[in-house]
């Protein structure tokens, strides 16, 4: 089957693998019908975060199960389902404390996440054992099912900063993620403020927040303009280098949750200027206990769908993948592009 993998050449490329087979008996085989590309595969392609040669890259997949081992028994072939990528062990302390998603794995070396260090869904067919496979009910399309993972992270981050309906939220970015995180905190009622750079994405924020502008036109008039007074009581960066301009919203007592994924970008905290204003600095890691919760939310939120704007064979990755830059990663010339959520389908 053709894959795409993380190459020695450290650059994603297309090659030829065996179809992967069910060899445990909790193991469950999915034809994958489409397969999201995500941030995170960004970082590794632009150099921001490391990838490992030779691992099959994607971590968000839906499909259908074509073949089921002797113990599985939530599943039978025909069955639409997602894939939970965060394989967490059950085995090392975190694990036995409840703590998921921070697991180690049994070895210590690392949770296993299928398309970051273990074989990964940018390819047609894909193995998992049964409790990382959750059922899709009919109601929810393949285009809504493939942003469940995505959406977990998003609920997890509001989860930990515990965010209500009485906070008022800055979203810094309108990407995939920003928009998620857009579309959940109007759904929890919060007055909802959102940056964005590029104009097609930032008419897509235009509908899922109160307001939405350009990075340089956030300011104090209007902000003023939104609150009345004051400033926001929770400021998400979905970039992943804007915490000068979190800090700069945040009111006192306020949350930052650093969310965009960027392992080159460095930022030199006070740590006064925290304890006197009590702002808490929120490191969610990887969701936890939040993927059912995401395919509930998705079965309420048919409009998800409408993420996903670009479908393409595997063989085109290279298009994905510059048109979601805005720029060729040979040349460096620029593109128009007009893409928010690419997937692949297979």
């Amino acid at each position: 089957m053709k894959a795409l993998e993380w190459s020695e050449k450290n650059r994603l490329e297309l090659c030829d693998r065996l179809e992967p087979q069910c060899v445990h008996e909790d193991d469950v085989k999915v034809r994958v019908e489409l397969s999201g590309i995500c941030g995170t595969d960004l970082a590794v392609i632009t150099g921001k975060e490391p990838g490992i040669s030779g691992v099959i890259r994607g971590h968000e997949a839906v499909g259908t199960v074509i073949q089921v081992s002797s113990k599985v028994t939530r599943f039978k072939a025909g069955d639409r389902v997602v894939i939970d990528p965060n394989q967490s062990c059950g085995k090392c302390r975190f694990c036995q404390k409840g703590q998921l998603h921070l697991c180690i794995g049994a070895d210590g070396q690392g949770m296993r996440i299928a398309g970051l260090n273990t074989q990964g869904m940018f390819a047609p067919y894909v193995v998992s054992k049964e409790q990382f496979v959750h059922k899709l009910p009919d109601s929810i399309s393949w285009e809504a099912a493939v942003l469940i993972e995505p959406l977990a992270c998003v609920l997890h981050n509001f989860n930990e900063a515990e965010v209500t309906a009485i906070d008022r939220v800055l979203i810094l970015g309108s990407g995939p993620m920003g928009l998620l995180c857009q579309i959940v905190s109007k759904h929890l009622g919060c007055v909802t403020m959102a940056t964005e750079c590029n104009p097609y994405r930032l008419s897509l924020a235009r509908q899922f927040s109160d307001v939405a502008v350009l990075p340089d036109e956030l300011d104090d008039i209007r902000v003023n303009q939104l609150l009345g007074v004051g400033k926001f009581d929770v400021v998400i960066d979905t970039v992943g280098n804007q915490m000068a301009v979190a800090e700069q919203w945040v009111e006192r007592g306020g949350r930052i949750i650093p969310f965009g994924i960027n392992g080159k970008y460095e930022y030199t905290i006070h740590p006064t200027h925290y304890t006197q204003n009590a702002v808490k600095l929120i490191g969610a890691g990887e969701y936890l206990g939040t993927f059912e919760e995401s395919l509930q939310f998705a079965a309420n939120h048919p409009e998800l769908s409408a993420l996903v704007t670009r479908k393409l064979d595997l063989e085109d990755y290279e298009t994905a993948i510059h048109e979601l830059l805005g720029y060729n990663l040979e040349t460096g010339a620029s593109l128009v592009s007009q893409s928010l959520k690419t997937v692949f389908v297979f």
